[in-house]
């Protein structure tokens, strides 16, 4: 699995907006399917942003939205493709 490339300050906003917009659509409907893609929005930004600081708010966001979509999920299959900090595998 390749992280696609996240080319200017407004593709990272574009991003957060879009996660927030999803996290709100999360706690109305408890989807795992929505904390899953919010966990890898997350990561995304966690791979691609040079900011320390910022880097480790997403790398834990990630985290965070990776357990909400662990604990719901139905398929155990998909920790195939995690590392140990439950972020994806970029060589898969």
């Amino acid at each position: 699995m390749s992280v696609q490339s996240i080319k200017s300050k407004r593709d990272r906003e574009i991003i957060l907006t879009a996660n927030h917009q999803l996290e709100q659509m999360y706690f109305s409907q408890n989807s795992p399917c929505l904390a899953l893609h919010i966990s890898r929005n997350y990561h995304l930004l966690h791979a691609q942003y040079g900011n320390v600081e910022h880097r480790n708010q997403w790398k834990e966001k990630a985290k965070i939205w990776w357990q909400l979509y662990w604990g719901k999920r139905s398929s155990k299959a998909m920790g195939l493709f995690y590392d140990e900090d439950k972020l994806f595998l970029d060589n898969i």
